[in-house]
């Protein structure tokens, strides 16, 4: 198993990463050797690097959110699935699971796959399950296509792999896949929380 990606959120300042491997930006891989310093103001003419704009604009990385919002729960017959929504970057690939909870609830035994599948599109890791018995064990999220760092266009980093941060995780909160805010607006930093939707200006 690859060693973890090192994330470490500089106060105020940008996200530095060691041990990238692939990182695309737009769609396009970028090179990724040695640290990198990713902008999470939303200011930077270099994106998605930083150049010190989080200097020039009183940047601030202080988390704003209460993270007081219950785990919610749902028990199916085979799964368990949970969801904190303080983790949420509100991109709704979640949408099918209310169709395919009604289907694991009526008995169908493929339904439990597609849930598992739906759960392992969840960009920023506020969903996951365990599989119900003797013991249930949570299981290990899927791995995900693509490059270890995606940073979406107008958008969030995604971690798309094994990751340690010098932030505490929140309940639920898995180390394989997250999303870290870059627009500067995140109200839960330094965690997206979708607000980059309001920058029309935002690349």
């Amino acid at each position: 198993m690859a060693d973890p990606i090192n994330v470490f959120v500089i106060p105020d300042g940008p996200i530095k990463v060691t041990g990238a491997g692939s990182v695309h930006f737009c769609g396009e891989p970028v090179a990724a050797s040695g640290d990198l310093y990713l902008c999470r103001c939303g200011e930077s003419s270099n994106a998605p690097f930083c150049d010190g704009s989080h200097s020039r604009s009183g940047f601030s990385g202080a988390c704003e959110s209460s993270k007081d919002k219950e785990i919610r729960v749902w028990e199916g017959n085979t799964l368990r699935t949970f969801f904190n929504p303080n983790t949420c970057m509100h991109v709704f690939y979640c949408k099918p699971l209310k169709a395919l909870r009604e289907r694991e609830l009526a008995g169908d035994a493929s339904a439990a796959a597609e849930i598992i599948e739906v759960i392992g599109t969840c960009p920023s890791g506020a969903l996951s399950h365990e599989v119900k018995g003797a013991g249930a064990q949570a299981a290990p999220a899927a791995a995900v296509a693509g490059p270890v760092i995606d940073i979406v266009e107008g958008g969030e980093i995604r971690l798309q792999a094994a990751y340690s941060i010098n932030e505490p995780l929140m309940a639920r909160q898995t180390d394989t896949r997250a999303t870290l805010c870059r627009c500067g607006l995140s109200k839960n930093k330094p965690w997206c929380d979708g607000r980059h939707r309001k920058r029309k200006d935002f690349r």
